[in-house]
C-alpha cells in the first residue's frame, strides 16, 4: 500500500498547510482517501502534486469532526464510508465563553447527502486488503482526549462514537484522531481479527492533552504487543512523540512530511 500524506498543520514550501488530517490510500485493490481535512488544502495539494480531484472515488470519514470532513465539500467521491452518525453535532469545550461547534461543516454535509454512503456500523471489509473496524468498543481507562459534548450546552457528554479506524490484512492500522484510544482500537481489531498482528500504526492519537500515566501505560502497551512502527501525526501531539520516542527506543517512531509518500 502506498500512503500519501495531503493534510497536515506542518508548514511546507509548496503545499497548503491546514490544521487537519487526510491521506491518500493506494492499493491494489483500489484508491482510498482517508479523512478529507478542514477546507481547501485537499483539493489544492491535489492539484499541486498532479492528482485530479475527481480521480478521488472513495472517501473513508473516521469520524465527523470538521478537520477531517471539511474538505469533503470540494470532491464529488463515488462513494462515502462513514458511521451512518457522521453528521451530528460535536462540540468542544475549552471554558463556558470558549466553546466550538466542531460538527462536519454543513458545504462538506451537502455533498454527504448527495453522494451514495456505505454506512459502518460493524468490522466490514470493504476492499480486498482493507477493513474498517466500524464503532470501537470503549473498555480501557482511556478518555477522548479532550471535553466534548453533542450539544452546545454542553451537558450530553460525547464519546465520538462514530469513530472508525482502518486495519489491513497484512498488519497496518491507520486511525484518523483514535479519539477510543490506541488501546481499546488494537484490541478490537484482536478481538475481531485474531489472524492479523498489527505491526505498524499511522495516524493521529490525541495524546497532546494525556496525562503521564497515559502516557506510560500506552507505551506498555505498545511495547507488550510488539508495535515495529508508530508514524504519527495531527493530535498526537509533539510532547507525547517525543514521549514515546524516549520509552520506545527499539520501536521506529516517525512523522511524515507533508506532501510525502510512503510504502508499506
Amino acid at each position: 500500500m502506498k500512503i500519501t500524506l495531503l493534510v497536515d498543520q506542518q508548514e511546507h514550501e509548496t503545499l497548503q498547510s491546514e490544521f487537519g488530517l487526510s491521506m491518500l490510500l493506494e492499493d491494489a485493490a483500489g484508491n482510498f482517501l482517508f479523512d478529507t481535512g478542514t477546507d481547501s488544502a485537499l483539493v489544492n495539494n491535489l492539484k499541486t502534486l498532479n492528482i485530479q480531484p475527481e480521480m478521488v472515488e472513495n472517501v473513508i470519514l473516521s469520524h465527523g469532526h470538521y478537520d477531517h470532513t471539511g474538505g469533503l465539500a470540494y470532491l464529488t467521491p463515488q462513494k462515502i464510508f462513514c458511521n451512518r452518525q457522521v453528521t451530528q453535532e460535536h462540540y468542544s469545550y475549552h471554558n463556558k465563553d470558549d466553546i466550538h461547534n466542531i460538527s462536519m461543516p454543513e458545504n462538506a454535509q451537502q455533498v454527504w447527502r448527495q453522494t451514495p454512503g456505505v454506512y459502518i456500523e460493524k468490522f466490514t471489509q470493504i476492499a480486498e486488503n482493507i477493513h474498517l473496524s466500524g464503532p470501537i468498543p470503549r473498555r480501557s481507562f482511556e478518555d477522548c482526549g479532550g471535553r466534548f459534548f453533542l450539544d452546545e450546552a454542553c451537558t450530553v457528554p460525547d464519546i465520538i462514537a462514530d469513530e472508525q479506524a482502518l486495519l489491513t490484512t497484512d498488519g497496518i492500522l491507520i486511525s484518523g484522531c483514535c479519539h477510543a484510544g490506541i488501546i481499546n482500537t488494537l484490541e478490537y481489531c484482536r478481538e475481531v481479527h485474531p489472524e492479523i498482528t498489527v505491526h505498524t500504526i499511522i495516524g493521529g492519537l490525541h495524546l497532546r492533552h494525556a496525562a503521564q500515566e497515559r502516557l506510560q501505560t500506552t507505551a506498555d502497551y505498545i511495547r507488550k504487543n510488539n508495535i515495529k512502527t508508530l508514524i504519527l501525526m495531527h493530535c498526537t501531539g509533539q510532547n507525547a512523540i517525543e514521549y514515546l520516542q524516549n520509552a520506545l527506543p527499539a520501536c521506529r517512531i516517525d512523522s511524515m512530511k507533508l506532501g510525502e509518500s510512503i510504502i508499506l
